[in-house]
């Protein structure tokens, strides 16, 4: 889990590395991200078919091999087509990894740690997406950006050896008779990426004055329609569509897609201001974003047993209060300090610690327990897809006003944009202080998209919570069930693993037992 996370954060800080490797621009280099994400969104919906069908250390070795395979065009290729390609590659592979080491976490854990376990999963899911870009930043620092990825085959081939070594498929659990619906895929796959080629030329296109974005537009709604037709009648969909009619899923939607978009495609621009308008290093941005680790863990670490006595809506109201404070407080302007910003990042990553595990038991309230795999695989499918179009959409909204700031600043001073600060530096002939004003104004211009940015992150955030505020309590319980349903349980159930109360019988049964899960 932390390898799969890994292979996405070290591209959080490296957008302006990329640019510049392959002589593109930064908005393509963002590509890097939304690549990775659709194939990791895509590749979720089969994998629980997978390992049941092939086995799961069949389908572990099979992950991790594509995994680092995938890296090497991140080390050695100078194509970006062939870059684009490993991305997409690794994406695939981390989504079949993500529910499959969830399991085997909770699945060979001794039966008093299989409840950590279930804790632990979410840790190592976001852990390497909170502490990864400030190891990334130091690694391009310090050697090149390309090592950040190396770190991918050490890390890997050590997991493959001791996994391979110490567990045994049993190929009785293989299902090879269960269905899949490969056509709904194939549909999914087809509207999925229509809307992300869109949403990643349409800047380059100029948006809906171009016919081909306007064509794009058009058959990603074909193929969108003829999916929901088709899942409609099928008797085992790859998506059960039907969650979206629960009003507590449904609402709750906007506000996992807005934190995933921000804690991936925000981060990513942040830093990658930081890095071409105000000159930070890797190391330094990096290091910005280094204090979401240090109050996000923690607090991840305890939302298990938090929730066990808090609502998980108004933990959810803290997350998206301080996200608020973040965008209308963080300021982005040549006075702002390292420390400041460290500061307003400090307030995030508190934030993102209160994201995850409140929206999970708002969306899965009054769920049967046989209805959960599904709506766990429904969760991250849209989490993980709606983060790579908001940083499509984050970065084309970040271009286009700083393109729109730079015409607002040059007419209310035509002749010398920002001449009071080029009066200050040692220019000597009249095109140097031309360029240092060009210069100089590109940067406030992006300055000020950046800091129109965090403000509508403010008002999303904002957006999302009142949202939220709408579902229906009490989200925790099931109709027959006296004691309340937690974080832990739902997290066995999604990965088709059942909670049994322990017995006083000599021949006790483990804490959690599998279960055959229904075809759906």
């Amino acid at each position: 889990m932390v390898l799969a996370s890994w292979s996405l954060a070290w591209s959080i800080p490296m957008l302006p590395y990329i640019a510049g490797a392959y002589s593109t621009s930064l908005d393509h280099a963002v590509w890097s991200l939304t690549f990775y994400l659709l194939a990791w969104a895509l590749a979720i919906v089969p994998a629980t078919w997978l390992y049941q069908r092939f086995g799961e250390l069949r389908m572990f070795q099979f992950s991790l091999l594509l995994l680092m395979l995938a890296t090497l065009p991140d080390v050695f290729s100078d194509h970006f087509g062939l870059f684009l390609i490993g991305r997409f590659a690794q994406g695939a592979a981390a989504g079949f990894l993500t529910p499959l080491i969830r399991r085997m976490l909770i699945r060979y854990a001794p039966p008093r740690w299989q409840k950590t376990a279930a804790d632990l999963s979410i840790v190592t899911l976001v852990l390497p997406l909170l502490a990864g870009p400030s190891l990334a930043g130091w690694i391009a620092y310090s050697w090149d950006w390309r090592a950040a990825p190396i770190l991918t085959f050490p890390i890997g081939l050590l997991a493959l050896g001791a996994v391979s070594a110490l567990l045994q498929d049993d190929p009785r659990e293989h299902q090879r008779n269960q269905a899949f619906d490969w056509i709904g895929l194939l549909l999914l796959s087809a509207a999925s990426a229509t809307f992300q080629i869109l949403l990643n030329r349409g800047e380059d296109w100029n948006w809906w004055d171009a016919p081909a974005i306007r064509y794009l537009l058009a058959l990603g709604l074909v193929f969108l329609i003829a999916f929901i037709l088709w899942e409609r009648e099928h008797p085992h969909p790859c998506l059960d569509l039907s969650l979206l009619r629960r009003r507590n899923f449904l609402l709750a939607v906007p506000a996992l897609i807005f934190g995933w978009g921000l804690l991936l495609g925000g981060n990513s621009l942040f830093v990658s201001a930081l890095i071409t308008e105000a000159n930070y290093s890797a190391f330094w941005a990096g290091m910005v974003l280094l204090p979401m680790a240090l109050s996000g863990v923690p607090l991840i670490a305890v939302m298990g047993p938090l929730s066990h006595r808090v609502g998980p809506r108004w933990l959810a109201s803290i997350c998206f209060v301080l996200v608020a404070a973040y965008g209308f407080t963080t300021e982005v302007n040549i006075q702002s300090s390292l420390a400041s910003l460290m500061l307003c990042h400090l307030l995030e990553g508190a934030a993102l610690g209160f994201y995850l595990v409140p929206l999970s038991l708002i969306m899965f309230s009054r769920l049967p327990a046989s209805r959960i795999p599904a709506a766990g695989t429904l969760q991250n499918f849209l989490r993980i897809l709606g983060g790579a179009y908001l940083s499509s959409i984050f970065s084309a909204l970040w271009m286009h006003h700083g393109d729109y700031f730079r015409a607002h600043l040059v007419w209310q001073s035509p002749s010398a944009p920002m001449q009071s600060l080029s009066q200050n530096w040692p220019v000597q002939r009249p095109e140097q202080a031309q360029a240092l004003s060009d210069h100089v104004l590109t940067t406030q211009s992006l300055a000020l998209s950046m800091q129109g940015m965090l403000h509508l992150w403010g008002w999303m955030a904002l957006a999302v919570l009142a949202l939220l505020w709408l579902t229906k309590a009490p989200y925790r319980r099931r109709p027959g069930q006296e004691r309340r349903i937690t974080i832990e349980q739902e997290i066995m159930e999604s990965v088709d693993f059942e909670e049994v109360p322990p017995v006083s019988a000599p021949d006790t049964e483990p804490v959690g037992t599998l279960r055959q899960q229904t075809s759906r």
